[in-house]
């Protein structure tokens, strides 16, 4: 018999109508468990045009189980208790058949996303339609768990909208996976200005009087929306939908300017100075080098990455590799270095269908995020940190060592 709706159909169905604009939201995000990356389910191929639907992949382990997929922001339809939360974790259970539709195993399917409810604020379950029934949407509803029944691999819709629920302490892959929320609209993953100066800039330019683009464009750098970006990912700027405001961290910036200056304007023509001098930041203004420091050592993907270079250096590793460091890293946080060093559409070559890392794709260099070994790289070499800036030839990605200045370990 022809398969209907196997699972990867549904999921997918499910996903489009909880976030049919995610590729063009900012605030939305959803990743697919690496279950999902195998080609056949059951013995059915899974088209490749539905794989790519439910890209990205990650490893999601929760403490009830390891959920169909994971979602951050608000979905389109209806919730209930909305106000309750303004950017709402989500998981989808899907079940499915590959034979006969009315045979999924909705109730299950109910618990399981029941039981995820400690963690996230909503929990759907996805099953084709004939598999439906009026107890299950019973059930759901007094377990607050959304009903989402799909017709076809394109056709779903909410027969028992989710209720908000409050969410305890939230897991390593959930805290990565919010993180990605945060920023993949933003940077797509990539890290947008390589060097410090742009996102403290923007700080000031926010600061000073006058239109902010126009003063960030005379006394910093041209790529407003980068600049801008860097200071949003790194907490030095609010993103809100009244406008930017500077956050707690982005007002201090604005205070040492004011300190080392004398003025905001002060402070952007001495930027504008440094306008394409390729000196390390260190050498150039070591005062403001080690603000940009104790700002950058507060973003996660930081302190991820200094760890594993530490461990590395530990294990006696003295010339690290990208694919070095990125495989450490998946050893201390998984869930979170999948999103930092890898590409959305190759993580389905570098993850298992069991979640494990595949170590042979790391020896290739397009399965990496261009803005980690690039503008990322090259921030954390002005800022003292690295000893050697990134680059952005693929055919170097690989042979650029990643080596700390300063290892704990050189000291003892």
């Amino acid at each position: 018999m022809a398969v209907t709706l196997a699972e990867p159909s549904v999921l997918a169905a499910a996903k489009d109508t909880l976030y049919p604009a995610i590729d063009t939201s900012p605030d939305q995000y959803a990743v697919t468990e690496t279950q999902f990356t195998q080609s056949t389910w059951g013995g059915w191929t899974i088209p490749q045009a539905l794989r790519d639907r439910l890209a990205p992949y990650n490893t999601l382990r929760l403490n009830a189980g390891e959920p169909d997929l994971l979602g951050v922001g608000m979905p389109a339809t209806e919730v209930l208790d909305a106000d309750a939360a303004t950017t709402p974790v989500t998981v989808i259970e899907a079940k499915g058949h590959n034979s006969d539709p009315a045979a999924a195993d909705v109730a299950r399917g109910i618990n399981q996303a029941h039981a995820h409810l400690p963690e996230v604020n909503l929990g759907y379950v996805a099953a084709p339609t004939p598999s439906v029934t009026d107890t299950a949407r019973a059930q759901a509803r007094n377990l607050n768990v959304g009903v989402i029944a799909v017709d076809d691999s394109e056709s779903a819709r909410i027969v028992e909208p989710a209720r908000v629920t409050g969410a305890g302490e939230f897991s390593t892959t959930i805290d990565a996976v919010r993180l990605q929320a945060s920023t993949h609209r933003l940077t797509d993953g990539s890290f947008p200005v390589n060097h410090p100066k742009n996102y403290l800039g923007y700080a000031l330019a926010l600061a000073a009087d006058g239109d902010t683009d126009a003063v960030y464009a005379e006394n910093v750098i041209n790529a407003i929306s980068g600049g801008r970006r860097g200071a949003i990912l790194l907490n030095l700027v609010d993103d809100q939908p009244n406008g930017d405001s500077l956050t707690h961290l982005g007002a201090e910036v604005v205070r040492f300017a004011r300190d080392q200056h004398g003025s905001v304007t002060a402070a952007l023509a001495e930027f504008d100075t440094w306008t394409g001098r390729r000196t390390r930041f260190t050498e150039l203004a070591p005062r403001w080098a080690q603000l940009a420091r104790s700002v950058a050592i507060q973003y996660e993907p930081t302190r991820l990455i200094i760890t594993a270079l530490e461990r590395l250096h530990e294990n006696g590793v003295s010339e690290p590799t990208l694919a070095d460091v990125a495989l450490e890293a998946t050893r201390i946080n998984q869930p979170l270095a999948v999103e930092v060093f890898f590409t959305q559409h190759r993580r389905d070559a570098v993850l298992t269908a069991d979640g494990e890392i595949a170590e042979s794709e790391l020896a290739d260099p397009t399965v990496y995020k261009s803005g980690i070994h690039f503008q990322f790289k090259y921030q954390l070499y002005h800022l003292g940190i690295l000893t050697t800036g990134g680059t952005d030839d693929k055919q170097a990605v690989l042979n650029n060592p990643w080596r700390l200045e300063h290892a704990i370990g050189l000291s003892r």
